[in-house]
């Protein structure tokens, strides 16, 4: 037995040398190929990388030029010193002088073209419009900076095409007059200022800050894989100018002699496998049949099914071991026996014996024989039995093969789940809500309880149709019976009938008094949010009066001023006194329409709204009050807030209320600290609101919604409860936290409109 392991220890050795030295051999050739292409990769790296900063100084040399000539055009139209004619002529040059430059126009201040080439009358879609922001927002840059700016790429045109804009500001003195504006094409850069050398030895593309490819539109990806990209100044932005090559030098003689010599080694390595195995092959013969026998063995002795195999005289010939321990047996006991078999149950001798004849005969169902076997402690199981005939290998009819099943558990459990599926159907039938099941397809319904029945008549139960209340892709809604005109949550969801049919679970519970009871609700809400606002207003009336009485005021004096002018027939004094009479007047009538608007009572409605315009609607009914407290009023808003979907009235209301309350929370603050601060800024999908006064702060936070809750003498407890029922109203959350600097800080969030 050692020797033998020796023996093969030594020629696993052997064979392990002649792959090892093989892989060496291919490993070295390998290594080598590959060092000489990367030294190759690496000379060509170095000339792309100086080919690309050539050619992107050129550019901007190019771009430079043709910068100092439009701040020229800048200059001269500062110093008065062109007219439209030299205008045109110089900028007619520079678009001869430059393809890749669409139009050079001069804008006053305003925005306006006033002069340009190309001449038209409406601006063609080719070009960037006067209006687009990204432009708009390089001019106000220009106008504030004072000095040259290129725009941001913006996409223009049919199809769209990349631009950039070069704005030069024109100040006369400190005075902005306007800019020069001037439109490249980024395509036609690459297009025009590329020579022919580069275009053949490489791709070149303007990439933007996140690695888009903005021109040439037909861009490709290197096949090399070798690729640099510089910053393109001066146009700035993050923009960069790539470059790939296109082809990449290779050796055919060299990947030839390469790929000959790897498939010789290929080969040799096949064909000492080759060899390895046929000199195996004599030993896995060897024991291929004993381990074939004692896995078949094995195999039947693990089987948790009987078999038994019966001979043409009806004589047992073999019994595994899954069917000796199933009755309790050994297999000298068994082997040999005939009819009457030891492991039949008294009581079923006569249900056994015509089973046995069925199965000497031939005569076997597909499904089987049901029988009752007794193990040998008497204890009695049900067992299911198939045959079929035994067939040797000459293909003689040597007898019948039966295989047995233990059906006892089966059995058990297929009574459990019949008594389980009663008492399922008990519950259904005894629960309020009404369920059914009906086809996917048809509708047609395949079970519905009581309550359903009653709920729903139908003309007929079994193969009639049912609609669903939820329509097809919903999972749980609340919805209206067309015919009862009661309320019902539906709720549905996929299931495999007992048919193997998919079908729908709906189950509707009446809703009807619950949705009575939120209607009533949401008018006693309404209702206690116009008294809140009624208080709101008999709070600011003594204000209001007085800042009424400005406006009317100031009316009748200039009224006065008006009799006086016209007695001396001045008609240009009596023009302007009636406008600053018209202007008061509207002065009054937008603080009666405000005051107006909040008090009312109506629908709630759901709409477009600026936040910016609601907060100035409340600081404007606000003003008499923080002037009467002494209290400063602090904005901090962030530029451009998105606009969010809800009802106006009532999102005044909040800003209103929590102001209101800030200042009244500074009574005992010094006059010198009363500030307020409403700040606002947008999240990714949601605005947040901060209103944070200077007070004393909130001693009971966990107290402060609830509804009558107040900590001041003559309130009502109202306010803040109103205020977070009209922020969940709109999908969002109103919460308190202590501010900093001291007092509290009131936050909400409302979702924005996505554009």
């Amino acid at each position: 037995m050692n020797s033998s392991l020796m023996r093969r220890a030594g020629q696993h050795w052997l064979w392990w040398l002649a792959y090892i030295s093989i892989s060496l051999v291919l490993l070295a050739l390998t290594s080598f190929v590959w060092l000489d292409f990367r030294q190759a990769r690496s000379a060509q790296d170095t000339v792309l990388s100086q080919d690309l900063l050539w050619q992107e100084q050129g550019l901007r040399l190019h771009l430079q030029t043709n910068q100092n000539a439009i701040e020229n055009l800048a200059y001269g139209i500062s110093a008065n010193a062109l007219r439209e004619e030299d205008f045109r002529a110089r900028a007619d040059s520079l678009l001869r002088a430059s393809p890749e430059m669409l139009s050079v126009d001069y804008v006053n201040s305003g925005g306006n073209r006033v002069w340009g080439l190309p001449a038209y009358s409406s601006r063609p879609q080719s070009l960037v419009p006067l209006d687009d922001p990204l432009l708009l927002e390089v001019l106000d840059g220009a106008a504030t900076l004072g000095y040259v700016l290129y725009s941001n790429v913006i996409m223009a045109g049919e199809p769209k095409v990349a631009q950039i804009v070069l704005v030069v500001p024109i100040f006369k003195g400190t005075v902005y007059l306007g800019s020069v504006l001037a439109a490249y094409a980024l395509p036609a850069i690459l297009q025009q200022r590329v020579p022919w050398w580069m275009v053949q030895r490489y791709d070149l593309s303007l990439l933007d800050g996140k690695g888009n490819v903005l021109a040439p539109h037909d861009a490709r990806i290197s096949l090399t894989g070798i690729s640099r990209s510089v910053g393109f100044e001066p146009l700035g932005h993050g923009l960069k100018l790539r470059a790939s090559v296109r082809h990449e030098k290779t050796s055919v003689t060299q990947l030839w002699l390469l790929g000959v010599v790897f498939a010789l080694l290929v080969a040799l390595l096949w064909a000492l496998s080759l060899l390895k195995k046929r000199m195996q092959q004599r030993q896995q013969a060897e024991g291929a049949l004993r381990d074939e026998m004692r896995f078949r063995a094995a195999m039947e002795d693990s089987l948790t099914t009987g078999l038994l195999a019966i001979n043409t005289s009806g004589h047992l010939i073999y019994a595994n071991l899954a069917f000796c321990s199933m009755v309790g047996r050994s297999q000298a006991e068994l082997l040999g026996k005939s009819s009457p078999m030891p492991y039949w149950a008294p009581e079923e001798l006569a249900a056994c014996a015509a089973a046995w004849n069925s199965l000497l005969s031939g005569e076997c169902p597909v499904s089987g024989f049901a029988l009752r076997f007794m193990r040998r402690d008497g204890e009695r199981f049900d067992v299911r039995l198939y045959s079929s005939r035994l067939v040797d290998g000459r293909g003689e009819h040597r007898g019948w093969m039966a295989s047995l099943y233990d059906v006892t558990e089966l059995q058990s459990e297929r009574e459990a789940l019949a008594e389980s599926r009663k008492q399922l159907l008990t519950v259904l039938e005894g629960l309020d809500a009404a369920v059914s099941v009906f086809d996917v397809d048809s509708g047609i319904v395949r079970y519905r309880n009581r309550h359903h029945s009653h709920t729903f008549p139908l003309q007929a139960d079994g193969e009639c149709c049912m609609w669903p209340l939820l329509p097809i892709g919903e999972a749980a809604a609340e919805r209206q019976d067309p015919i009862s005109g009661r309320w019902f949550l539906v709720q549905r969801r996929r299931i495999q009938w007992v048919d193997g049919l998919v079908a729908w679970l709906e189950i509707a519970a009446d809703i009807t008094e619950r949705r009575q009871i939120a209607e009533e609700e949401r008018a006693r809400e309404e209702k206690l949010q116009h008294t809140a606002r009624l208080v709101s207003m008999g709070e600011l009336a003594s204000s209001l009066a007085h800042e009424l009485n400005q406006p009317l005021a100031a009316i009748a004096g200039y009224a006065a001023a008006g009799e006086e002018i016209l007695s001396r027939d001045e008609k240009n004094s009596v023009r302007h006194i009636l406008a600053k009479m018209g202007e008061q007047a509207r002065r009054a009538g937008q603080i009666i329409s405000g005051i107006r608007n909040f008090s009312s009572r109506r629908a709630s409605r759901s709409e477009l709204c600026d936040f910016a315009e609601l907060l100035a609607v409340a600081m404007q009914l606000l003003e008499p009050m923080a002037r009467k407290y002494q209290s400063r009023i602090i904005l901090d808003l962030s530029p451009a807030l998105p606009k969010v979907m809800g009802d106006g009235v009532m999102l005044e209301q909040v800003l209103f209320n929590l102001i209101k309350n800030g200042m009244e929370a500074m009574l005992e603050t010094p006059v010198a600290q009363r500030e307020i601060r409403v700040s606002a800024y947008a999240g990714k999908d949601w605005l947040e609101v901060c209103v944070a006064d200077r007070g004393s702060g909130i001693e009971n936070p966990a107290l402060l919604f609830q509804s009558f809750y107040t900590s001041k003498p003559e309130g009502m407890g109202i306010g803040l409860n109103i205020c977070r029922s009209v922020i969940e109203q709109h999908q969002g959350h109103l919460k308190i936290q202590a501010n900093p600097d001291g007092g509290s800080c009131f936050i909400f969030r409302l979702p924005i409109v996505l554009s």
